[in-house]
């Protein structure tokens, strides 16, 4: 089961993470979100294997707060955008899975020939 774990300290590694969840259960991947420039967003994804011990560690550490701040943890589902998200960062993929049942952003299908465009006349 996929667990997206918000609002983290910006100095929270993978390592530390996974620490956090090892005690509910066993811990198969977790990963922090970070930008181009390596730094951490605050947020992160954690694997479990077995549900019940990703349920039970999901209600033992909503709202705990850490350094003032609760955490926000909730389950991922298969449809959810921040799954096809988490599965990416763990370096995992699904071949030709699509946010939603729509194309993800940044794939842009090519325009038929005819298409007009935004001068107004038609392309080629």
């Amino acid at each position: 089961m996929q667990i997206y774990v918000g609002n983290l300290p910006e100095d929270t590694t993978e390592a530390s993470l996974k620490k956090m969840f090892a005690p509910h259960g066993t811990v198969k991947a977790a990963s922090i979100g970070k930008d181009k420039g390596d730094k951490p967003q605050g947020y992160g994804f954690v694997e479990m294997p077995v549900k019940s011990e990703a349920r039970n560690a999901i209600e033992a550490l909503r709202g705990k707060e850490i350094e003032g701040k609760p955490l926000l943890v909730r389950a991922l589902k298969a449809d959810d955008a921040f799954h096809q998200h988490a599965v990416a960062m763990q370096g995992g993929s699904r071949p030709g899975a699509s946010f939603n049942g729509k194309t993800p952003r940044g794939n842009i299908t090519p325009r038929a020939g005819g298409a007009v465009r935004r001068s107004g006349k038609r392309g080629s």
